[in-house]
């Protein structure tokens, strides 16, 4: 719970905020929409969480550990549809308390702005003047320690350490939040580093009221800093800290998963971060990452278990290294099966695709089931690819990049155009139009004012324009 006076005594003057209410047209909308009255799934909240979070750079774990301490079963409403107020009047999700700045109605009725309010709060107790760490950014957790201490009052109640004894005030408010993130959003093998707090470090009077007066400014704590899981990319490398299980959905249950990963293991982000598909889940605030080993292995890793490595990658193929420029796009596509090597370990980026191939890789990536026909003859069936005059689908020949475009259009029902000015398409050409829509959605591009129309395609192109297309 905030206490008013801690808190706007550190707010900065003038601190702004729409007024208006907030509908929710993120990615969480996957999840539906958020109706006043009504409390969202747990999942659907940590999306809500965690998008706010990474909106105003505030690690996520911190933003979630936080909610559960103000409000332990993450609900806005309760069973009549009111906004859930404390007796001390926090308000909603975030247990907000008399803060002017917002408009205490909206804070009640509309879920999306009771978080962003409360993330705002934080943020706002991140930059004002409380200590820090020497030399970390926002994305070390524990830079966090005071800020989550000044989001409930820097009063001697939340003193990190017993001004008597010196003992470690476990009782303190920000002690209590960062539990919350070793039990949520951590494991046990994992530890926050040690401030070294002394008693001469804050003044104050343990009878009194009066805000803590800070000390000293600047730590440099012992052991390893933690920074937030959520930074990780597609082609991160990462290792695990802890034996893992490798799921083949992010979540699932206690059996639902391919093998055990131990402690150690080097890894491949080949995504970005998911939430948890399991319905019954109302409890793991982590999300779950879509990896790949280095032996070829993919699945899905919890966040707990991951830790950003400085380690090069382990080459994807024989021929395709962590620098190679499809990258990225490769290790993407094999770690959905859309595309595999060679039986001697190569993927041979350089040849040229056959248009039986390119079938292949839009029929996987689209899912469509073969059944017993060739992946081309199920493309031709579903409009996707056209054979040629003669009706001839010709799945041996190189396929061109003017028919990857007609391909990728037909496929994935590209609509947007723009308007091009290759010296080599003209308005006269079959793929004059999938051109245009190729170009739109940024999947292919010119080169030196040339389209290439009649270039066959390689195997790293495709996987690259594929790839593009995927991530739309």
């Amino acid at each position: 719970m905030i206490q008013t006076a801690g808190v706007l005594s550190l707010l900065a003057a003038g601190l702004s905020f729409s007024g208006q209410a907030s509908a929710d047209t993120s990615a969480c909308a996957a999840y539906g929409s958020v109706q006043p009255g009504v409390n969202p799934s747990f999942q659907h909240i940590n999306c809500l969480l965690t998008e706010e979070a990474l909106k105003q750079e505030v690690p996520p774990e911190v933003v979630k550990a936080i909610a559960t301490q103000e409000n332990g079963g993450w609900k806005q409403f309760d069973e009549s549809g009111q906004a859930v107020v404390s007796d001390d009047g926090g308000i909603g999700l975030m247990q907000l308390t008399n803060q002017s700045q917002f408009k205490e109605e909206l804070l009640k009725t509309d879920l999306v702005y009771n978080i962003k309010a409360g993330v705002t709060v934080l943020d706002q107790m991140y930059d004002s003047n409380v200590p820090k760490i020497s030399g970390a950014g926002r994305d070390v957790i524990e830079n966090w320690y005071f800020p989550v201490m000044a989001y409930n009052g820097i009063k001697p109640v939340n003193s990190p350490v017993k001004q008597s004894t010196g003992e470690k005030n476990t009782g303190a408010y920000q002690e209590k939040v960062f539990a919350e993130i070793k039990a949520s959003s951590f494991l046990n093998e994992r530890s926050f580093a040690d401030f070294g707090f002394k008693p001469e470090d804050f003044q104050y009077d343990p009878d009194r009221t009066d805000n803590i007066v800070f000390k000293k400014m600047s730590y440099t704590p012992t052991g390893k800093l933690n920074q937030t899981a959520y930074h990780l990319q597609k082609g991160d490398q990462a290792v695990i800290i802890a034996d893992s299980k490798l799921r083949s959905i992010p979540g699932g249950g206690t059996n639902d998963y391919k093998e055990i990963l131990p402690a150690d293991t080097a890894l491949t982000i080949t995504g970005s971060f998911q939430f948890d598909e399991n319905p019954n889940n109302t409890s793991r605030q982590f999300v779950w990452y879509p990896v790949r080993t280095a032996d070829g292995k993919t699945g899905f890793v919890s966040s707990a278990y991951l830790e950003k490595s400085d380690k090069p990658a382990a080459p994807l193929f024989k021929d395709v290294s962590a620098n190679h420029r499809f990258y990225n796009d490769i290790a993407a596509l094999s770690s959905q099966s859309i595309i595999s090597g060679y039986p001697d370990g190569t993927f041979k980026p350089g040849s040229q695709v056959t248009r039986g191939e390119a079938a292949t890789m839009v029929v996987r990536a689209l899912g469509l089931p073969t059944n017993g026909m060739k992946p081309i003859e199920v493309a031709k069936k579903q409009g996707i690819i056209n054979g040629d005059r003669n009706g001839r689908l010709a799945e041996t020949e190189p396929v061109t990049r003017a028919q990857v475009a007609i391909i990728l259009t037909n496929a994935f029902n590209l609509k947007e155009t723009v308007s091009i000015s290759f010296t080599d398409v003209h308005s006269r050409m079959a793929a004059y139009d999938s051109i245009r829509r190729v170009v739109a959605a940024g999947i292919a591009y010119g080169d030196n004012n040339k389209f290439n129309p009649d270039k066959p395609v390689t195997r790293g192109e495709l996987a690259a324009f594929l790839n593009r297309t995927l991530e739309r």
